[in-house]
């Protein structure tokens, strides 16, 4: 087993994590390495800021910061400033149109959709009809017990006295 220098583990990893570099296993393959120890040694010395992380996995605030310095570069200056935190041009329109679609939404409770409202209002008259008719079956059925109860004492009713 070798060893090796950590300039040279460092020298790797940044090579294996710039934008457009190579794989892990083209990587290995050239340096004379294993893949696993390549591995190793990215998550050793390579950052939580690093290169590698890929821009659509960036948090919001760095998203912003990025936006915000490329804001005022243009040509040569926007390529090298792009190159160099490993971004596209389109990574940067996109974030600064999700911003802008962002800032004219309205702040405060939203409105809720219509449709709804008069669902949500139908059934709530509903629960109460239901509620009503339940309490109105109860007191029916109550009536038809004690109705078996006065049979049951008085004994049954004749025929005759409905005629």
């Amino acid at each position: 087993m070798r060893n090796y220098s950590s300039e040279f583990k460092e020298a790797a990893v940044v090579k294996l994590c710039r934008p457009g570099g190579p794989s892990v296993s083209a990587l290995a393959a050239e340096l004379g390495i294993t893949t696993k120890s390549l591995y190793n040694w990215k998550q050793r010395y390579s950052s939580p800021s690093s290169p590698s992380q890929r821009p659509q996995d960036w948090p919001a605030e760095k998203k912003l910061k990025a936006v915000f310095e490329a804001e005022g570069l243009k040509g040569q200056e926007l390529g090298a400033y792009l190159r160099t935190a490993g971004l596209h041009s389109h990574n940067i329109e996109e974030w600064r149109l999700t911003m802008v679609e962002a800032s004219k939404t309205k702040r405060g409770r939203p409105r809720k959709d219509p449709e709804l409202v008069a669902s949500q209002e139908e059934v709530k008259i509903l629960k109460r009809k239901l509620r009503r008719m339940e309490k109105a079956l109860a007191e029916q059925t109550a009536l038809v017990i004690l109705q078996k109860k006065v049979d049951a004492l008085w004994g049954e009713p004749k025929d005759d006295e409905f005629d």
